[in-house]
């Protein structure tokens, strides 16, 4: 029984969080969403730490992958999005939402510029998808 009541709790704390996230991103910009998600992925230490920043496609992929193998993924998104410093530099509207053209700086110190799609989903701006070069 308190072991139900401790796993109960804590998912009623994730929920809560999860929640609060959703809801601090109301009203905001698709640049001002996108370089919320940036900080909380630069620090992430897991992927879920930077689910409530992702569009429901991307969410169910990510969901659909072993929790065993996330930790790898994360690693993996983590050294394809290596550029620190990131601003955005342009946003352009699309039939699928709004465009963002990036730059930010490598850790060998080299430009680095991406195109990050920004979808809107219940009232929110998502991270849909990244390019970067």
């Amino acid at each position: 029984m308190k072991k139900l009541l401790r796993v109960s709790a804590l998912v009623a704390l994730v929920a809560m969080c999860v929640a609060g996230s959703l809801l601090a991103q109301i009203g905001k910009t698709p640049s001002q969403a996108f370089l919320e998600y940036r900080a909380a992925f630069e620090k992430a230490k897991t992927v879920e730490e930077i689910l409530p920043f992702m569009d429901k496609i991307t969410r169910a992929q990510i969901a659909k992958t072993p929790a065993a193998e996330r930790k790898q993924m994360l690693a993996m998104m983590q050294m394809m999005g290596d550029a620190r410093g990131v601003k955005v530099v342009k946003e352009t509207k699309n039939d699928k939402g709004v465009e963002l053209a990036v730059e930010g700086t490598t850790p060998d110190k080299k430009k680095s510029t991406g195109k990050i799609l920004m979808v809107r989903e219940d009232g929110t701006w998502k991270r849909a998808s990244e390019n970067w070069q």
